[in-house]
């Protein structure tokens, strides 16, 4: 054999994979240690010969050193690799990182002329979770890929079952997630938004929404980061902004010029190098003002801040588009951080107003926050309002904005007019 198929193999493993998880205590890195083995390998090297199958063999390895994160790939035996790759702490880079593993194994081979398609069955272990010693994680790396082959192989299993579950969930919702856009599965919902001084309907926020035929009803706080991680994000993103720009414009024709519309959009859209083009021409194309367009960010933007979102967000500003910082106040940001961002509001966390009709902390904070934001220019929303008192304390404070269920459910846009009518006037 050459290449990867002459690495060394058990023992020289155990000593790779105990240098990587010197390196990752060192560090405080996590790892996921895998076992992946090649589906009925021995069909390759029976119809194609040894040689061929050590090709194989070597393509399928160099595919699954491009992983980023990888820290080494080895080959154990015959047909079974060992992998170490570095993750983050979220499920969604877990998840990530296993399926690109998957991809890297299916990916097809060409040998002789011939495209073979293989199969891989997975077993993974964490570090330092399921264990902080190279012989345990090899021996629950095992026994993961042990039950990976007895349910046909083919699939990625984890030493922890509940792992396994979740993981076979991100499989399937993303899977799933693949042709929803074009499948037509997306719909958005609107929430109403109200200036708090008035009562007077000041816009809505439009709420994506996904209704699987045979998954069901999937919330974004499940397929977001799904869509993040593959790069789905960006036309999802593109056709909800689109379709909320749609709704506005239909209802300014019919007199509501002062209405604005908030869409959400992520880290990974701001990073995409044609986002501000494709925002203005979504505005002239729908024929729409950019100050009627308010784009959400979350707070967590922070983490991802670079010049190149500062930049971006800046675009926005400069033509005319209104930015948001949302879910303010979750622990990623602060005041301070708000001198770095052109934002035009920040939507303060839910988290906080759900507590302010009571004698708590967050009482305190919120009413200081408002001052202090007012101070430096930023309008005000609050989410989250569910209760009266909860309204009569926001206006006392002078908030600039409420929204919750108190005013108003997200609702499908042939509800808006007879809706938002009767809740302008119990409001006003």
């Amino acid at each position: 054999m050459h290449g990867l198929a002459n690495l060394p193999e058990r023992q020289e493993a155990y000593a790779q994979l105990d240098v990587a998880l010197s390196g990752a205590r060192a560090t405080g890195q996590r790892l996921v240690v895998a076992l992946i083995q090649i589906d009925r390998f021995y069909g390759v090297n029976e119809v194609k010969g040894i040689d061929a199958g050590n090709q194989v063999l070597d393509r399928i390895g160099a595919k699954l050193r491009q992983g980023e994160g990888t820290v080494f790939v080895t080959l154990i035996s015959g047909d079974t690799f060992l992998m170490a790759r570095e993750i983050g702490y979220s499920q969604a880079e877990c998840a990530g990182a296993v399926e690109e593993m998957k991809y890297a194994a299916h990916y097809p081979v060409e040998i002789d002329g011939a495209e073979l398609h293989l199969t891989a069955s997975i077993g993974t272990c964490l570090f330092p979770q399921n264990g902080r010693t190279s012989e345990r994680l090899l021996g629950h790396a095992e026994t993961a890929l042990l039950k990976s082959r007895e349910q046909g192989g083919n699939r990625i299993t984890f030493y922890s079952e509940e792992e396994t579950d979740q993981m076979n969930r991100w499989l399937e919702v993303g899977a799933a997630l693949r042709p929803a856009l074009y499948l037509r599965q997306f719909h958005l919902s609107y929430q109403p938004i109200f200036r708090t001084e008035t009562g007077r309907l000041r816009g809505f926020e439009a709420l994506l929404r996904w209704n699987q035929p045979e998954l069901g009803t999937i919330w974004p706080g499940e397929f977001i980061p799904i869509a993040e991680q593959n790069g789905l994000i960006v036309p999802i993103g593109e056709w909800a902004l689109r379709e909320a720009c749609r709704m506005l414009a239909g209802m300014q024709e019919y007199g509501s010029k002062e209405l604005v519309i908030s869409v959400n959009i992520s880290h990974v859209q701001l990073m995409d190098g044609s986002f501000c083009s494709m925002v203005a021409h979504v505005l002239e194309e729908v024929g729409i003002e950019p100050s009627s367009l308010e784009l959400e960010v979350k707070e967590d933007v922070i983490l991802h801040f670079t010049d190149k979102t500062l930049a971006v967000l800046s675009q926005l500003r400069t033509l005319g588009v209104r930015i948001t910082l949302d879910n303010f106040g979750e622990g990623y940001s602060s005041l301070a951080n708000l001198k770095q961002l052109p934002v035009n509001n920040v939507k303060i966390s839910k988290s906080f107003i759900r507590q302010i009709d009571t004698e708590s902390v967050e009482r305190h904070i919120v009413e200081a926050m408002i001052g202090l934001l007012h101070k430096l220019e930023i309008e005000v929303i609050a989410g989250g309002v569910e209760y009266e008192e909860q309204y009569k304390l926001l206006r006392e404070w002078n908030c600039d904005f409420v929204q919750g269920f108190l005013l108003g459910s997200p609702m499908q846009p042939d509800l808006l007019d007879m809706s938002i009518n009767r809740k302008s006037t119990q409001t006003a």
